[in-house]
């Protein structure tokens, strides 16, 4: 009888073992198939001008705001201040026009956003959507408001190798050509989650 148990017992390690080994070669098999293709696709909706602009204003105020910082602290930051400007190849009376309007829409646009953070922590309520959508149409009015002025302080030339710069550095894939309308406004970021 002892045999037999010292039979069954090595049988069941030998069972054992063989199903260790199989196990792992399904699960390389598995992964070196490849993924089956999702079903669904993902659609990028292009950024408006006006939103690049946006942006584009928003991060030269950032480089202003840290060049300054750096001044302050005995350090150089000019190439932080003419980073955006010596790309562009505009001169300091021209790019005057720039730094001036992101310093106006930098701070607009951030009290926007404070306050459409503020809606969204009151909770969902019927005039939320309104208060917000109202706070879209005030953003969107800034921008145009820049972007007006921007066009008036600089030549032809000069705006259209803006927004040529525009939709390659800032929306490579993703831009508008400039020319197009942005019929269709996205909420602040402060309201987007």
């Amino acid at each position: 009888m002892e045999r037999k148990s010292i039979y069954n017992s090595i049988g069941c390690t030998f069972l054992s073992l063989g199903l260790l080994l199989m196990v792992p070669n399904s699960a390389v098999s598995q992964a070196n198939s490849t993924p089956p293709a999702p079903k669904f696709s993902v659609t990028v909706k292009p950024l408006s001008l006006a939103h690049l602009y946006w942006h584009f204003l928003v991060y030269q105020n950032q480089l202003d705001t840290k060049a300054g910082q750096l001044d302050s602290q005995g350090l150089d930051g000019r190439a932080m201040r003419r980073h955006l400007q010596d790309r562009l190849g505009l001169s300091d009376a021209d790019f005057s026009a720039i730094r001036k309007s992101s310093a106006r829409l930098a701070p607009e646009v951030k009290a926007l956003n404070a306050q459409a953070a503020a809606i969204r922590a009151g909770g969902h309520t019927s005039t939320s959507y309104a208060q917000l959508s109202a706070l879209t149409v005030q953003r969107e009015s800034d921008i145009n408001a820049e972007i007006s002025y921007l066009k008036q302080m600089l030549s032809p030339a000069q705006i259209a190798s803006l927004e040529s710069f525009l939709t390659t550095f800032f929306s490579p894939t993703n831009a508008s050509p400039p020319g197009s309308s942005s019929g269709q406004q996205a909420v602040p970021a402060a309201v987007q989650q």
